[in-house]
């Protein structure tokens, strides 16, 4: 009985002896190893955090990316209707204040003669809002100057002539008109000394560039596709006459 009592002694020390350290805190003490898993767990949960703190940020970074691209977006289009609402109203402010709707004779006429479109109120004002469509309204602008200069008394004459150099013919000058070269230093040179004809030249010149391209894109633009329907009915009246053609 003895030495049965001493071989399950000695092999059990031996068993336990054997046994990795961990084993042996696990063997002797069950607190030990559910502390291991909650530390486990804990380090689990941490990560966890970590990892949705990053999405979250991630997350709030795309959010303000999408918030101030469509910032930009809504300003832009803001800008757009701003624009399109002014330019709208001018347009019509300048229609309705320098003349009136014009019989459909008047206004089939235009597509025949250029110069019958520049002669007439309603149709000038309606033209200058195309023009200014295309941001190139100096053409017009420099176009009725000239008219204007062949009235002008002797007196406000040199100074007319120059203000229409500063304006639109120097070089660099804020509503440049596209003048060739020549057509432009035989302009300056009756500049400081003008006759009523000093412009005459020039004036032609920018009239035909407009007739060949802006005038064209105009026959085919809603504005006058527009007018046109309007003056299509039975009941639509003469109310407007045309600019008498200026004479020196």
């Amino acid at each position: 009985m003895s030495s049965l009592l001493h071989f399950y002694r000695t092999h059990s020390a031996t068993t336990i002896n054997q046994l990795t350290p961990v084993q042996r805190i696990r063997s002797h003490s069950p607190d030990d190893v559910l502390f291991r898993q909650k530390e486990a767990t804990s380090y689990a949960s941490e990560d966890e955090d970590s990892n949705s703190r990053i999405s979250a940020s991630s997350n709030s970074s795309d959010m303000t990316k999408k918030k101030k691209s469509k910032a930009a977006t809504i300003a832009k289009d803001f800008k757009s209707r701003a624009a399109n609402l002014i330019r709208r109203r001018t347009t019509e402010a300048t229609l309705s204040e320098k003349s009136l709707i014009p019989t459909r004779e008047e206004v089939l006429s235009w597509e025949q003669s250029f110069d019958a479109l520049l002669r007439h109120r309603y149709g000038q004002a309606l033209f200058r809002a195309f023009l200014r469509t295309e941001f190139s309204e100096e053409n017009l602008e420099f176009w009725l100057a000239c008219d204007e200069f062949r009235v002008c008394k002797e007196p406000k004459r040199s100074a007319k002539a120059k203000k229409i150099y500063m304006d639109f013919i120097a070089i660099g000058a804020p509503k440049q008109v596209n003048l060739d070269t020549e057509t432009r230093m035989s302009t300056i040179a009756n500049i400081d000394n003008p006759p009523l004809e000093t412009f005459d030249r020039a004036q032609r010149r920018i009239q035909g560039l407009m007739e060949k391209d802006s005038y064209q894109r105009f026959l085919k633009s809603e504005l006058y596709i527009n007018l046109l329907r309007r003056t299509s009915y039975p009941s639509q009246r003469r109310t407007t006459t045309e600019i008498p053609t200026k004479s020196s």
